[in-house]
């Protein structure tokens, strides 16, 4: 408490008791670091300057806005919860930690942060930073990865709060984890807490905390038809149950391999009712990797000329559009779509 007037960052979430602005930060930095998130919540709380207007917003638009963060889930659940917040709580965010676990999307972490910071209420937050700070300091050893564990480092965390200043206490020992007792390198030498310090007395803060590593991601080989007819480009938004719902891509053949064969491309041409411009589509790009919090995509794409539209029942079926250059800007893509856009002439 005494370290963090002198070391916190201004961050303009902290300026606020708007549970709405509140919300929408945390959304946005789970798993995003500050210097990234910064931009998106700046446009979003420009863009959105009230839950009603978010609420009231199409989705796409808002994957639009979203677009480069990643873990699409959170901007689908934000949207939903904002409409949530609009229609049954009549635009007024819950005003206790219990009623704010009942959004969609907000978990214990986001319930605690939004309670103690808008409402004061004397509730922990639970985040990386704050598991790692407990670990080393008090020498818990449990795995913090383990489900189990979660209430263990709560009730600690529970037994420091301070009644009188719980969202001081909380934005404190974040913002410690995170400029001071950082994982690789943390400053210890100026660590106003060494004294205290368990992993530091016992030469364990490397060791600290325990997290059990996750499973080896899988790689996915994606071969995108990119299916062009005179000034306008094929694509398809994606359906749900798999990585990057709701956002637009090309038309897509998954293979195990990093091989698509030309008769292959032609099969699918042909299957969709289009004719090829030329008797071979242009050579496929090099491969372009996306690595995921649980798989890796190694996508290549297949540019493709077509004499004529595709057949309209077969391209409904498939779910391809054409667009044009300006629509395509404005629809919500996953990186690697807009990277190979953004690197391509069209």
């Amino acid at each position: 408490m005494d370290w963090y007037p002198r070391h916190r960052r201004d961050l303009p979430w902290r300026n606020t008791r708007d549970p709405y602005a509140i919300w929408l930060s945390e959304v946005i930095l789970q798993q995003t670091r500050v210097k990234q998130g910064l931009p998106y919540y700046l446009d979003f709380i420009t863009s959105y300057p009230t839950v009603q207007e978010l609420a009231a917003a199409p989705q796409d638009e808002v994957l639009r806005h979203w677009q480069g963060l990643g873990y699409y889930s959170r901007a689908r659940n934000m949207h939903h919860t904002a409409q949530q917040v609009a229609g049954e709580y009549n635009g007024q965010f819950p005003g206790s930690y219990v009623e704010l676990l009942k959004l969609r999307g907000v978990g214990q972490y986001t319930a605690a942060a939004i309670a103690s910071f808008a409402y004061d209420e004397q509730v922990a937050v639970l985040d990386g930073n704050v598991f790692r700070v407990l670990a080393r300091v008090f020498g818990v050893t449990q795995d913090i990865a383990a489900p189990a564990s979660r209430k263990i480092f709560q009730q600690l965390a529970d037994k420091l709060i301070p009644a009188d200043q719980p969202a001081e206490f909380n934005q404190a020992i974040m913002e410690f984890g995170a400029i001071q007792c950082t994982p690789a390198k943390p400053d210890c030498l100026f660590c106003p807490l060494q004294t205290e310090c368990y992993a530091f007395q016992h030469g364990l803060v490397q060791e600290l905390p325990v997290k059990s590593k996750a499973k080896a991601a899988r790689t996915r080989y994606f071969h995108y038809l990119v299916l062009r007819h005179n000034d306008t480009l094929y694509m398809k938004k994606r359906g749900p149950k798999d990585i990057w719902e709701g956002l637009y891509d090309f038309a897509l053949q998954e293979t195990d391999s990093a091989e698509l064969p030309a008769a292959s491309i032609v099969d699918a041409i042909e299957g969709l009712g289009g004719r090829l411009a030329i008797n071979l589509a242009e050579e496929p790009t090099t491969a372009m990797r996306h690595i995921l919090s649980h798989q890796k995509v190694e996508a290549r794409f297949h540019p493709v000329w077509l004499s004529e539209p595709l057949v309209p029942e077969a391209a409904v079926a498939a779910g391809l559009v054409a667009y044009n250059a300006l629509d395509i800007e404005r629809l919500p893509k996953p990186v690697i779509i807009t990277n190979y856009i953004s690197n391509t002439r069209f």
